[in-house]
């Protein structure tokens, strides 16, 4: 980790985050700017410029977030919110750890692509979350954002990350011990999240099919 580049990033999500908070609760702000980090790494990653500093973005970003998130809790400390904010907090020590592996020896050229699909599985969810907060009058478009999200997150969390665990297994089980587990853990992450998006997408069938139903039957 190069505190060189850490303090000025925390600084930096510190500052976008005060901005935004003046136009937009406290949700809607963690929601953008978490949307921000995630374009911001993808664009550095795929445009291939110093992949060391993308790395130093996430983990600002996370160190960041978790002072936020501790900050929240320290104010109310209350089971429920420690309980909703829990997987959020055991995601980024998560990602922090993978992250600074690729900066202390760990393969930055397997690692990374991973990474870099997680990234890409989210940027639907910060859509779609926005859309709810913006637009919640307007039921059938946060159906429907609902429904992408389901299939893009499912399918880079599913197919593409599983993929590409698989094709580079032999470098995958060279890492440490510590490392492999994290990287299963937020997989198995992935998985609980598309069967709570799976869910939350049958439950909008639902309702969307009742109704209709009742539409039909005050018609005829």
């Amino acid at each position: 980790m190069n505190i060189g580049y850490l303090i000025p990033l925390v600084c930096f999500w510190h500052t976008i985050t005060t901005e935004i908070s003046k136009h937009k609760d406290a949700p809607m702000t963690n929601n953008i700017v978490g949307f921000i980090h995630c374009v911001s790494f993808i664009i550095h990653y795929n445009y291939s410029y110093n992949l060391d500093y993308a790395v130093h973005i996430s983990l600002g970003f996370y160190i960041y977030d978790l002072l936020y998130i501790f900050s929240c809790l320290y104010r109310k400390l209350i089971k429920d919110e420690v309980k909703r904010h829990a997987p959020f907090i055991m995601h980024h020590i998560a990602g922090m750890y993978v992250l600074n592996s690729t900066l202390t020896g760990e393969s930055q050229e397997h690692i990374l692509p991973a990474y870099n699909i997680l990234e890409r599985s989210n940027i639907m969810l910060y859509v779609s979350y926005y859309l709810h907060k913006q637009y919640s009058q307007y039921s059938h478009l946060n159906t429907l954002s609902n429904f992408i999200q389901l299939l893009s997150y499912s399918y880079f969390r599913l197919i593409q990350l599983s993929l590409y665990i698989y094709n580079n297994r032999g470098p995958f089980f060279k890492f440490k011990f510590i490392t492999q587990f994290l990287i299963i853990a937020i997989y198995c992450m992935g998985v609980v999240w598309s069967h709570r998006l799976l869910k939350k997408n049958m439950a909008n069938y639902n309702t969307l099919i009742a109704a209709r139903s009742k539409k039909y039957s005050s018609d005829g």
